[in-house]
């Protein structure tokens, strides 16, 4: 499994974290964040999600499937409408996707009037 030790590293400095305190928000020893950022030692998955978690970024991103860290893999494959969608049912659940839906309607009815 590929793991992009680099932008680890680059993602807990832009954030303004230190290894010390970026180790204990995700619960293991600074010891092994330094191994991690050194391509030493590779994290497990839970702690691959965990950093991700934290960090805001997509496990594809550290893995170096894709480059955007708020993307997903398949991500490129959906048109902007779906990842709108996506985004907002992540956010908000079902509510949002109502929501959204009522405001589309609104607006092809108001085209519609003129």
């Amino acid at each position: 499994m590929p793991f992009r030790a680099d932008r680890l590293r680059e993602m807990r400095e832009q954030l303004g974290y230190t290894q010390r305190d970026f180790a204990a928000f995700c619960g293991v020893s600074e010891t092994q964040l330094s191994r991690y950022e050194m391509n030493r030692m590779l994290p497990s998955l839970p702690n691959i999600e965990l950093i991700a978690h934290h960090l805001d970024v997509s496990i594809d991103y550290l893995l170096g499937l894709i480059d955007d860290p708020h993307k997903h893999f398949g991500d490129r494959d959906m048109t902007e409408d779906e990842l709108l969608v996506l985004d907002l049912y992540r956010r908000e659940s079902w509510s949002g996707i109502a929501q959204l839906s009522v405001e589309k309607l609104s607006e092809m009815v108001e085209a519609l009037e003129k």
